[in-house]
Formats: C-alpha cells, sequence, structure tokens
C-alpha cells in the first residue's frame, strides 16, 4: 500500500451545503476530420463493448463547484477496429471531508468499476458517459440519478450509502479533479484477472487534479 499526500492547502471559511451546479466541459477543437472521425468511431465501440459486457454478467467465465472543464477523454482505434485503453477524467463534487472508494475489475478488454462514498450527503462524480451503469445497491434504485450526457461526460448524484458499479473499458490512466479544497481521500482497488494481481493504494487529494494512476 502506498499513501501519497498532496500539500495542505490553507484552511478556508467552510462552504455553504448547497447542490453543486452541473458540470460544464470545454470541448477541445480536433487538429482534422480524420481524428474527429475517430473520436465517433471509438465511442461507438465503447458503446457496443459495454452491451456485451453487459449481457455477460460477470467478468470470469461462467460467472461543491467543479472544475469548469474536463477535456473529453481520446479514443484510439486500431485498423482492426480494436478500442485501445484510453485516459479517464473523474470530477469530483462534495462540501465535506469524504473518502472515495473506487474499485476496477478488469479481464482483458472487459472491465467494472465499483463506486461508493463514506460521506453523510450526496456527493456528485462526473464520469465518462461510455460508462454503463449496471447495479446499485445500498439505497434504492431511483435514488442514484444522472443528468443529460454532456460533452463526453455524465454527473451521477451519490446519496450517502450508495454502492454503484458500471461496465467500463478498462483506462491506462485516471485524473481525478478535486477542485472544492475539501479533502478527499480515494482508496484505490486494482483487480486484474488476467494477471491474478491485485494492487492497493490510498491517496489524500487536497485541491486540484491528481492522477491515480
Amino acid at each position: 500500500m502506498h499513501v501519497y499526500h498532496t500539500p495542505k492547502a490553507k484552511k478556508s471559511a467552510a462552504p455553504a451545503a448547497t447542490v453543486p451546479p452541473p458540470l460544464h466541459a470545454t470541448i477541445i477543437p480536433q487538429k482534422d476530420d480524420w481524428h474527429g472521425f475517430l473520436i465517433h468511431a471509438g465511442a461507438a465501440v465503447a458503446a457496443i463493448v459495454a452491451v456485451i459486457v453487459l449481457s455477460q454478467g460477470a467478468l470470469r467465465e461462467g460467472a461543491p463547484s467543479l472544475l469548469a472543464e474536463l477535456i473529453p477523454n481520446n479514443a484510439t482505434v486500431t485498423p482492426s477496429g480494436t478500442l485501445m485503453n484510453r485516459s479517464v477524467e473523474i470530477g469530483l463534487e462534495h462540501t465535506k471531508p469524504v473518502t472515495l472508494t473506487l474499485s476496477f475489475t478488469t479481464n482483458g478488454s472487459k472491465g467494472v468499476a465499483d463506486i461508493r462514498h463514506d460521506a453523510l450527503e450526496t456527493v456528485y462524480v462526473s464520469l465518462p458517459s461510455s460508462w454503463i451503469r449496471r447495479e446499485v445497491g445500498g439505497v434504492p434504485l431511483a435514488a442514484v440519478t444522472a443528468d443529460p450526457p454532456s460533452l463526453g461526460f455524465t454527473r451521477w448524484s451519490l446519496p450517502s450509502g450508495a454502492v454503484v458499479s458500471f461496465d467500463v473499458t478498462p483506462p491506462s490512466t485516471i485524473l481525478l479533479h478535486n477542485p472544492s479544497g475539501i479533502p478527499a481521500e480515494v482508496e484505490l482497488t486494482r483487480v486484474d484477472l488476467a494477471k491474478n494481481s491485485v494492487e492497493r493504494d490510498i491517496i489524500l487529494v487536497q485541491e486540484g487534479s491528481t492522477l491515480l494512476w
């Protein structure tokens, strides 16, 4: 287990407990039409992969304001049409210190992400729109809601006690944005079934953006 600590920021007055505004993202202009074609092709392939994973069930065979900008992740498609691993960005909105638990279980090109937190409030997490919700635990299904997708991201509300899992394409990197200045501890678990490996890390994010891996 490795523990990373970001520098402590100066304490400021606690913000009012208001519901954070919706996420806004900025579109990064594409260099050319071919690059744009790859982005759209990658999104289509990601949707197909998510449907396949959802139909198979288990991975094992037989079994207070968010950062103003999140850069949509870039997808790369090989000549054979295979979607390569992507960089992923996640936005976190909260008004009190929180421990966010992220667990990723992967098996080749398939993946499942489980997300929960320990805050006694609703926490908002902005995730790639290609991540497909598969299960909700701890709270009624209707308690976990999502804003309409915008510019490649979906903003999910996670009430206290909720555990939500998503079908995902295993990312190559994950960048977490926590612009509130309120501490967030990330408990990260990565399980690779293909390699029979388990990695665990605890990462403290005080403010700004932190690369989780």
